[in-house]
């Protein structure tokens, strides 16, 4: 076989592989007579793609093909063009940055290796796949700095510390250790953990944020524990100095610092280790939209006749709904954490709900309705 000439040799495996990357699968016979070579020289260019890209390689008949990994997989491709596009709807505070320009490169990339075969499916599944985008932060450079802090947190294992605006509001100064980014509703949630209990922040309610090793994190929580303590409590538990029976150097108790280092230290582990989803999720096992199960438990039973009986029957608003046809209407039944959310979605029912129970809340719905009318 003749000397192999790198140059012409880089040029057919570009060529290659960008047939590759629109789907096709490629053969020896192929490249022979697509580039002029013999059958040994193209064989041992696909062999070599096959060991650098981890080509797959299935046959057709006799004939031995090569194709990209997870390229075949016409389906994938298209959903992931799909999914990129419907993850710029959640995504809007990174437009004209750096992170926004790389998704929309990501975004196209995968365009650009669809096949042509499946580009027109593509085409039609964007068109048909109208989106609203209305949600645009007030401030977004001070979000988008507060999500950069939170990611790093969440990817680096850190504490943030932060200021935070409630819905009525109030600030309040936090440190908290952050889990996961939410999106619902157009609105961008964080789930953190704060003095041990899972909570969660409207990330446009951070109006400053500035980041906190786990080192940095202890010893703050060391220090506001020492200054809850009496005076004197913060001294050595037993200064006198002990040797064992062989003579050893006396050795000196642990201060009481140190002991509640080792406590907070072992007390906090956990707050920086993300579960599985499935885990994470457990905290809205109760919630009614993104509100959590910082709220009672409670079994509702409703009343629903005309169009919301029918949306009742049609969709699903928590995973305990359980629906019972009834002369008089629909019967549903809810285990749930009543949340100011719930209520207003009851509200928003009337005249066409009964709420049978629990008491509090069919007469506090009542009350509220009066006082409309009134």
């Amino acid at each position: 076989m003749p000397a192999r000439n790198t140059f012409a040799a880089t040029r057919r495996s570009h060529a290659i592989l960008k047939r590759m990357r629109q789907g096709e699968g490629v053969t020896i016979r192929q490249v022979s007579k697509e580039f002029g070579i013999q059958y040994p020289q193209a064989r041992a260019d696909l062999k070599l793609l096959e060991e650098l890209y981890d080509l797959n390689t299935y046959r057709d008949g006799r004939i031995k093909v090569w194709e990209m990994s997870g390229v075949r997989d016409k389906a994938t491709q298209v959903g992931i063009v799909a999914a990129l596009e419907l993850g710029g709807v959640a995504l809007d505070v990174f437009k004209h940055t750096p992170y926004g320009e790389r998704i929309d490169e990501l975004t196209e990339d995968w365009r650009r290796q669809v096949p042509d075969a499946q580009r027109e499916r593509m085409e039609r599944l964007s068109k048909g796949l109208v989106l609203r985008r209305n949600w645009l932060p007030t401030d977004s450079r001070r979000m988008l700095e507060a999500l950069e802090e939170f990611l790093d947190a969440i990817a680096l294992k850190r504490a943030v510390e932060m200021r935070y605006e409630r819905a009525d509001g109030q600030e309040d100064d936090y440190i908290v250790v952050p889990r996961r980014l939410i999106w619902y509703q157009g609105r961008l949630w964080l789930q953190a953990v704060d003095e041990g209990d899972q909570k969660l922040f409207d990330v446009a309610g951070v109006l400053k944020t500035k980041w906190m090793s786990r080192e940095a994190f202890v010893e703050r929580r060391v220090e506001q524990r020492l200054a809850q303590m009496s005076p004197g409590q913060e001294e050595q538990v037993d200064s006198t100095e002990t040797a064992d029976e062989e003579g050893a150097q006396p050795q000196e108790e642990p201060t009481q610092r140190e002991l509640l280092t080792q406590e907070v230290s072992a007390e906090v582990e956990g707050w920086f280790e993300l579960q599985s989803r499935e885990k994470e999720d457990e905290y809205f096992e109760d919630a009614f939209g993104i509100y959590a199960d910082n709220f009672e438990v409670s079994t509702v039973e409703l009343k629903v006749q005309n169009s919301w009986a029918n949306y009742l029957r049609r969709y699903r608003l928590h995973p305990s709904q359980e629906n019972e046809e009834g002369e008089d209407g629909l019967r549903v039944r809810f285990e749930i954490g009543i949340c100011p959310e719930f209520k207003s979605f009851i509200l928003g029912m009337v005249p066409d709900v009964e709420v049978l129970s629990p008491d509090h809340l069919r007469e506090e719905l009542v009350e509220r309705t009066k006082r409309w009318k009134g």
